[in-house]
């Protein structure tokens, strides 16, 4: 089921049939440096995880881990993921697009369009986005979104401790 739709994207439930290309996107570079947790060891763990967070879709109140695919809307191709978590004294926002489809205003236009909803939706007084400091990309897609800046902290996190920037949708 489609959550929303930009002009180039649709935000839609995962399913089983997406664990596939959640798997590859999971095993790229780009993940194994940003988002470790969400690596996975083959294809079966990826369906686990799909089903795992599918039963968040309906919950009443709203349960976290929340997360959604991104898909072009020309094709339905599944080229990353969105969602919210549970962190700090609210939610963050997190994201992923695939290598190949890097570099092409997926990642702004999917966080512009996914954060308004969740502001909306949700009842959400803020959202934060936390990003290493030095993925620069990560913190401009943000800033394009009307995150502003809040402070640079060290924090732990998955591969020790890391100075990351912590960015807030009001």
């Amino acid at each position: 089921m489609n959550l929303l739709e930009t002009e180039r994207l649709m935000i839609r439930e995962l399913d089983v049939n997406d664990a596939s290309l959640i798997y590859k996107y999971s095993i790229e570079k780009s993940m194994k440096e940003e988002l470790p947790d969400q690596v996975y060891e083959s294809l079966t763990e990826a369906r686990k995880v799909i089903q795992f967070l599918s039963t968040n879709y309906k919950s009443m109140p709203q349960f976290y881990p929340l997360v959604y695919g991104i898909a072009l809307k020309k094709t339905n191709t599944l080229i990353g993921h969105i969602g919210l978590s549970e962190q700090l004294d609210g939610v963050e926002i997190g994201y992923a697009i695939g290598m190949d489809y890097q570099e092409t205003g997926y990642a702004t236009e999917a966080v512009g369009a996914f954060s308004k909803w969740a502001k909306c939706s949700l009842k959400l007084n803020a959202i934060y986005g936390i990003v290493k400091a030095d993925n620069k990309r990560s913190q401009k897609v943000l800033s394009k979104n009307h995150f502003i800046f809040h402070e640079e902290v060290f924090m732990k996190s998955f591969d020790g401790k890391n100075l990351n920037k912590i960015y807030i949708y009001e």
